[in-house]
């Protein structure tokens, strides 16, 4: 376990010196060339300790699942398709509806043939 929190730490201070390259140019008034190596190779450097952090953090999950302190991942379970109901229930349900409708336009006088 020790070896996954090395390699953070390590990650971790790679990406405070590319984070002082990507700074320095500003902090001491670098100009030209000198200001376009720094800032180019910040970048660099922290690209690759992002990822070198993120690999070693993936080790690492995979480790502690693999050794039962994390669950292991379960697949997801596909959604049930929707019930989809019969004509006689939804006959049942719009009756009412209907009546309602129909006694509504009756009381207004909007009868229809």
């Amino acid at each position: 376990m020790i070896r996954y929190l090395a390699g953070l730490v390590a990650s971790a201070a790679a990406l405070v010196a590319g984070g002082w390259l990507l700074l320095a140019p500003f902090a001491l008034g670098h100009e030209g060339d000198q200001r376009t190596i720094d800032l180019a190779t910040g970048a660099g450097v922290c690209l690759i300790a992002m990822v070198t952090a993120m690999a070693w953090a993936t080790a690492w999950r995979a480790r502690l699942r693999a050794d039962g302190v994390l669950a292991q991942r379960r697949p997801a379970l596909a959604p049930e398709p929707p019930a989809v109901p019969s004509a006689e229930e939804l006959h049942a349900l719009l009756k009412p509806l209907v009546a309602a409708l129909a006694a509504d336009q009756a009381d207004r006088g909007e009868v229809r043939a």
